[in-house]
Order: C-alpha cells, then sequence, then structure tokens
C-alpha cells in the first residue's frame, strides 16, 4: 500500500462526515498532491528522508504555512498507521517545513474614511439587484462570506430592521440539497440589527423576491450555483481601485465593519456577539490593532478623570 492509498482511506474512515464539507475537501485537496509528489515506494518503505524530500518538493510552491497544513494532515494519518502496525516508525517526526517566502500582505482592512469612499463608489441606488448590494451588506453587518450568500427573505425582518443569521451557504458545489449548511458555530447563530440606510436600500428590493430562495446566489445563477470568492474579490479589488483605497478581500470587508466598531468604542463584548464569535479572546486577537488605539484613548481620558479629582 501507498502512502496516498493509506491516507485516501483514512480521510473517509475518520474525516468525511465528521467535518464540514468545506474541510473535507481540504483533505482532498492534500490527496491530489500527495499523489503528484510520492515516490514509487510503498509506506512500509517510507523514512524520514524520504518523507522530507517530498514535503520539500512540496514547499518548492506553496507558502509555509500551507506547507504546514500540508504536513499536518498527513502526519495525522501516518500517526494512526502507527498506532495500527501499518508501520514501525514515525517518519514524519522532526520533519523541517519550507515554503516560498510569504506572499505581499493585502489589506486586512479600510480605515474609517477609506471605507466611506469604497461605499460611495458602490452602485446600490438602483431597483435590481448587483453585487454591490452583496458587498454593501457585508461591509455593514460583518457577515461572514457563506452567512452572506445564504440570506434568505425570510431572514430580513425590515419593520425591526432585523437580520436572522441561522445558516451558510456551500458555495463551492452544486449539489442543490447540500447548499444551505450550519453556521460555522453555535455562537454565529444570531439576530443583529441592520443600519436605517442598509435597510432603506436593500427592502424594496428583497421584499419582492422568492423568501425562501438565497437572495444573491438565487439573482446570480437562477438556482444553486457555485460563486467564487474570486469573483467577489475582483469586484472590491475594482472599487478600492475608483477610491483609491488599499485593496482588501471579501472576508476584509467583515474586519472593516469590526474595526470601525471598535474604534466608535462599541464594547469588545457587543462587537464579538454581532460577528458570531463564541468568546471575546477570538475578537481581541483578531483586532489587536484597532484594540491598541481604543485603548490608548481609554488611558487618556482615564488620567484626565483622575488629574481633575
Amino acid at each position: 500500500m501507498k502512502l496516498s492509498e493509506y491516507y485516501d482511506k483514512w480521510i473517509v474512515t475518520y474525516k468525511k462526515n465528521n467535518v464540514r464539507p468545506v474541510t473535507y475537501r481540504k483533505y482532498v485537496m492534500t490527496s491530489k498532491s500527495l499523489k503528484k509528489l510520492e515516490p514509487t515506494c510503498e509506506i512500509t518503505d517510507f523514512d524520514r528522508g524520504t518523507y522530507q524530500k517530498l514535503i520539500n518538493r512540496y514547499a518548492e510552491t506553496h507558502e509555509h504555512l500551507t506547507v504546514m497544513d500540508f504536513h499536518r494532515q498527513i502526519r495525522a494519518s501516518v500517526l494512526d498507521a502507527l498506532d495500527e502496525g501499518i508501520i514501525g516508525r514515525d517518519f514524519t517526526r522532526r520533519v523541517q517545513i519550507g515554503g516560498k517566502p510569504k506572499a505581499k500582505k493585502i489589506k486586512k482592512f479600510l480605515e474609517e474614511d477609506e471605507a466611506k469612499k469604497f461605499i460611495a463608489d458602490l452602485n446600490v441606488n438602483t431597483k435590481e439587484l448587483n453585487w454591490d448590494h452583496f458587498l454593501l451588506l457585508l461591509i455593514n453587518t460583518g457577515l461572514r462570506y457563506a452567512e452572506g450568500l445564504a440570506l434568505t427573505p425570510n431572514d430580513f425582518n425590515f419593520d425591526d430592521r432585523k437580520v436572522d443569521i441561522n445558516k451558510s451557504y456551500d458555495y463551492k458545489t452544486k449539489i442543490k440539497a447540500n447548499r444551505f449548511q450550519p453556521t460555522k458555530n453555535p455562537s454565529s447563530n444570531r439576530i443583529i440589527s441592520l443600519d436605517l440606510k442598509t435597510a432603506w436600500i436593500l427592502r424594496p428590493i428583497i421584499e419582492k423576491l422568492d423568501p425562501t430562495e438565497p437572495i444573491f446566489p438565487y439573482w446570480y445563477g437562477g438556482g444553486h450555483v457555485i460563486i467564487y470568492n474570486s469573483t467577489i474579490n475582483d469586484i472590491i479589488a475594482r472599487h478600492c481601485a475608483n477610491a483609491g483605497v488599499g485593496r482588501i478581500t471579501v472576508h476584509g470587508l467583515r474586519h472593516t465593519h469590526a474595526s470601525l466598531l471598535i474604534a466608535k468604542k462599541v464594547s469588545i463584548q457587543a462587537v464579538a456577539k454581532r460577528l458570531g464569535h463564541a468568546n471575546t479572546i477570538t475578537t481581541q486577537s483578531t483586532y489587536i490593532h484597532p484594540l491598541k488605539t481604543a485603548m490608548k484613548e481609554a488611558d487618556e481620558r482615564i488620567e484626565s478623570i483622575l488629574v481633575n479629582m
């Protein structure tokens, strides 16, 4: 049995139906890469040097963190093979993880003045739905990409200006039965407020749509369709260029939303709840930059209060 053959059996046994579909697809991608790179020898003939050469070849075309994920997934299967007595030693132990230099970072989020310029460039004052309405919704709610795609008209309460986030959208498969997936975690199921301007723009468009169909995928493809991140990222890049601001990704809209709230002194607990984080630790670690600025301003206010006592 080759290493890839054991790995394929392992992911079917231990990962399929036990992890989210999007996570399982990552294991499958690792399998495809492994088949291209592994030597012709059987798994029992692997030694540390053989495995190191495999990792080195993968590292020639991938960044360090990607190589690390590739190694971790393979090593997890190898350790089970060791427990089962299929191999006699852990040949993945103490392997050196290389990788290409990290690519230049895309801007993580927009500052307040940049966000205003970005929003001003969106074409949302129309009676027909378009992707700019989707971008406006994301930047003004902080929704995850898959959460935004999963929204149906039934999820909106425009009278109270509330949005019910209770599912995500599997945008990587055409299987209609799988289009709606659970949210990332239980705390991601939440009801958040919708600002007056966004509600005013979206209401007349959304209320005339099929109440149970996912709004943007249904408009885009007339049913369940694959919507690549790159499609939306290209639209965002165009708006960033028009607005004269640094380029961000679709996830950067979520970061922008959270960063602006923190900068405006919204409590970290409220921001965590709005984002669907299980606790404030995740929020604090993700948004350390705006938090440092907010804390500095808070320290200055505290000092001013104490001086005047």
